[in-house]
């Protein structure tokens, strides 16, 4: 007889796989993209239009009814790129910050609970903030008994474990960086101070592709960038 319990054999057999391939950019998705992009371009929160009226106007749009493949190629470009960027942007605040860990994160703990009811594996997650500023809270997660270990192999404490994840992970902050590349023309200041909206899609495009960067400097780098400051 196995030691599966009667409510562990229920758990598999209505749990969920998560490991699938990525679907491909639809072209009807697309159309919504470029739809919505024309019809609330220059407008505020309140007076965009929403999803089901974007819709409605696609489907009676003349342009979509009989494209070429070339128009069809180009709406599906249009939609892959802005996809790509949205996930490769920074975050104009720090609450952004927060919302996009948390969302994640939920994400991240289906799939594990998923992962472990399908595999029986035993998984542990520790997050915490990279910086001071970032109001995300550190957290611990686990399957089953797993936390076990810290305490009977390593003489440690899950809580106190995070605790000093954080104090690791915000001490590397305070090491010397510079950011090269920024872009002229593109005031230097926080992200959230830029109000213009070509300034922070330049900014971001460039970030994308690296030629705007974060570089880690020596001590001896820092006092020669002290020094360059001191004489502007």
């Amino acid at each position: 007889m196995h030691s599966v319990t009667h409510k562990k054999v229920k758990k598999l057999l209505g749990g969920h796989k998560y490991y699938q391939n990525p679907c491909s950019t639809q072209l009807v998705n697309a159309i919504i993209h470029d739809k919505a992009h024309k019809v609330n371009e220059g407008h505020t929160y309140g007076e965009k239009l929403s999803l089901q009226q974007i819709q409605d106007l696609a489907k009676v749009d003349p342009k979509y009814q009989e494209m070429t493949q070339d128009e069809k190629d180009k709406l599906l470009h249009a939609l892959t790129e802005y996809q790509a960027l949205k996930n490769a942007s920074i975050h104009a605040t720090n609450s952004a910050v927060v919302c996009n860990v948390q969302s994640m994160l939920e994400q991240i703990f289906k799939i594990l609970d998923g992962l472990t009811l399908q595999t029986g594996l035993y998984v542990c997650l520790f997050t915490t903030h990279g910086h001071v500023y970032d109001s995300s809270q550190p957290f611990w997660y686990r399957m089953d008994n797993v936390m076990d270990f810290w305490e009977d192999m390593m003489n440690v404490e899950p809580d106190e474990l995070i605790f000093k994840l954080e104090q690791w992970a915000c001490m590397q902050g305070k090491s010397d960086i510079n950011l090269l590349g920024w872009l002229e023309g593109v005031p230097f200041q926080s992200p959230h101070a830029i109000t213009s909206a070509e300034h922070l899609q330049t900014l971001c495009d460039a970030l994308k592709a690296g030629t705007c960067h974060w570089a880690y400097m020596s001590r001896q780098q820092h006092l020669e960038y002290q020094d360059q400051l001191k004489e502007q």
